[in-house]
């Protein structure tokens, strides 16, 4: 895979991590656009990763057999289009109806690119790969948040949801990279009792649970940090604009980032498992930074040493799920990013909720 390539294929994930980041600096401005609670336009934010919970394994197994590229393709209108009509949407309730949609495409966004990665790359040029990959997708992430915020900051913040019509403008480069042909997994109804036997097989079954637990884990922290309780935080205990607050939260991205940056240089080094403890490590530490920061600039040290910590123990899952040498690659891959959706569905809802029950940054 040349670096061109591998740029384009980053790109829908890039894409799909723009789902959260790009809304998260208005949500307060969101909830008095639509007329609701804080609790409620958090679940407008958990909504886009609600339909992946299942939809992310259902599409995982569908490029195995349709093909990765068709999979791809239907994502990107989906979540484009789907994310587009969230900005034209006055009343909440289709608000949400919409946002679901643009759910079920980027249920496949972030499924596709490791897949992709595991099917024709081996030893450390994947796992080299599989760190790109995330240091792209948290660099969008980096941005999406400042964009977002000045949006936000000018007018109507339902604005900020027409940015996701500009995806359509990958599925050139998409359909050049994967092509539209149909896969070539296995057909039926057995391809997942065969998953499941050809991990037994490789003696991998507790480290596939492991890490789908501590990915899911890991997502709702963030889901509820950044998603709701941080931006919630930001306004109430600091009073900071919604463009001051794109710019704190994207300091949890750029520790993301950075910790991408570093595994791509030391591709090959460090096992899974050793990467995936150091990251637990550095979110937990993170969260008690932020819970008692006094000021922004501490604050900001915490952001950072948390999302150095996600983006350590998301490349490790991503890394296990593309590298094992199983027929149904996109399946499995599909599942790990169930246990992500999963995460990111609960946690900005638990985050607004804890916010309003509690003192911010509880």
């Amino acid at each position: 895979m040349r670096p061109r390539q591998l740029i384009a294929l980053s790109a829908l994930s890039a894409l799909g991590t723009l789902g959260y980041g790009a809304v998260s600096p208005a949500l307060v401005e969101l909830a008095a656009a639509y007329g609701v609670s804080e609790a409620a336009i958090g679940v407008l934010q958990g909504a886009l990763a609600m339909p992946g919970i299942v939809l992310t394994i259902v599409l995982g197994g569908l490029s195995d057999q349709l093909g990765r590229g068709r999979v791809a393709v239907g994502s990107l209108l989906a979540f484009s289009l789907g994310g587009f009509a969230v900005g034209l949407a006055d009343a909440y309730p289709v608000a949400v109806a919409f946002r679901i949609l643009q759910g079920i495409g980027f249920a496949g966004l972030l499924t596709i690119p490791p897949a992709v990665i595991g099917d024709r790359l081996q030893g450390p040029d994947r796992q080299r790969a599989v760190a790109v990959n995330t240091a792209i997708l948290t660099s969008a992430s980096t941005a999406a948040p400042i964009i977002g915020g000045v949006i936000a900051g000018l007018g109507d913040p339902r604005r900020v949801f027409l940015l996701y019509g500009a995806g359509l403008l990958l599925i050139p480069s998409t359909v050049a990279l994967l092509g539209l042909q149909r896969g070539s997994g296995t057909v039926g109804r057995g391809h997942a009792s065969t998953l499941v036997a050809e991990v037994r097989r490789l003696g991998a079954g507790r480290s596939i649970v492991t890490i789908l637990l501590l990915t899911a884990g890991v997502v709702t922290l963030l889901g509820s940090a950044t998603g709701a309780s941080l931006p919630l935080l930001l306004k109430e205990r600091f009073d900071l604009s919604p463009g001051l607050r794109g710019l704190m939260i994207a300091g949890v991205n750029v520790g993301s980032t950075v910790a991408s940056a570093m595994l791509a240089m030391l591709a090959g080094r460090l096992s899974d498992r050793r990467i995936a403890t150091i990251g637990l490590s550095l979110v937990t530490s993170g969260l008690f930074v932020l819970a008692v920061a006094p000021s922004t600039q501490i604050l900001a040290i915490g952001g950072l040493a948390m999302g150095m910590g996600i983006g350590s123990v998301y490349n490790a899952g991503q890394h296990l799920a593309s590298r094992l040498a199983v027929t149904q690659r996109g399946l499995l891959i599909g599942t790990w990013s169930a246990a992500t959706r999963l995460g990111q569905s609960v946690g900005p809802p638990a985050g607004a909720l804890l916010s309003q029950a509690t003192t911010p940054g509880t």
